[in-house]
């Protein structure tokens, strides 16, 4: 026991880090009554927090500035009116603007070769992966993997060093897809009917001929906008002659 601690006539000690017992935290009952004050959570960080140096410089930087270049005003961001000032002295023989916009130019080339390299490789790796994971399900039997990007969807040229995704990425631009794909899909059905009916109803066969053709437009609308992976060919095509025009309504095949 210290000398600070003091016994009471209940038996346990008060003193520093012991305060008597009517005044400790009682059980269930918050030691903040008033809790957090006002606008606490929000308040502003600590200035060295938020980088306002950078967002200076960065400002500065991609602030516009007029330049005069023969008889022309032209607007630039001013980081780029010190590399155009930078690239006209080099042209002039200045040695250091030579050296540094040379070395600028060189280091982010190879920057933008190793990103390029790394994102090719990736792809290259993903499409590997996947399409064996899709041949091993159909060699047991299972229900094709469907990845967003499909692999087949992913085309990278390797002599030219790019690539693109040719198909939806995510779930709902697939939803997007799957949606024209089944609207194509109807216009090559209804294709196919009206031309049964042209032949199976001579009187209305002009009528049924301006429907089959409408339902053309549809499918050759969505069909040529699609990679050629997922292009069909159309059933039942109706001939258009040369001094006939495909009249009707193109609103809805413009929305498709």
């Amino acid at each position: 026991m210290s000398r600070d601690d003091k016994e009471t006539s209940k038996g346990y000690l008060v003193g520093y880090g012991k305060p008597p017992a009517e005044h400790r935290f009682q059980k269930g009952v918050s030691g903040n009554p008033r809790g957090r004050p006002k606008g606490a959570k929000n308040k502003t960080p600590l200035k060295g927090s938020d980088r306002p140096t950078q967002d200076m410089l960065l400002a500065e930087a991609y602030r516009p500035v007029v330049l005069r270049e023969g008889d022309t005003l032209i607007e630039l961001p001013a980081i780029q009116a010190v590399f155009r000032a930078m690239g006209v002295a080099a042209v002039k023989g200045n040695r250091f603007a030579q050296k540094t916009l040379a070395q600028l130019v060189q280091n982010i080339e190879k920057e933008q070769f190793q990103a390029q390299y790394e994102l090719m490789e990736s792809f290259t790796e993903y499409k590997v992966k996947w399409n064996q994971e899709i041949e091993r399900c159909k060699k047991l039997g299972l229900p094709d993997p469907q990845p967003l990007p499909h692999p087949d969807d992913v085309l990278i040229d390797y002599r030219s060093g790019s690539f693109r995704i040719a198909g939806p990425m995510t779930k709902e631009e697939k939803a997007k897809w799957d949606e024209l794909i089944a609207r194509r899909n109807e216009a090559q059905g209804e294709v196919l009917e009206y031309a049964r009916l042209e032949k199976e109803e001579p009187e209305y066969a002009e009528r049924y001929r301006d429907w089959r053709l409408f339902e053309q437009r549809i499918f050759d609308k969505i069909n040529d906008a699609l990679p050629e992976r997922y292009q069909a060919k159309l059933e039942g095509r109706a001939r258009v002659a040369d001094n006939e025009e495909e009249d009707g309504d193109d609103s809805e095949s413009e929305a498709a």
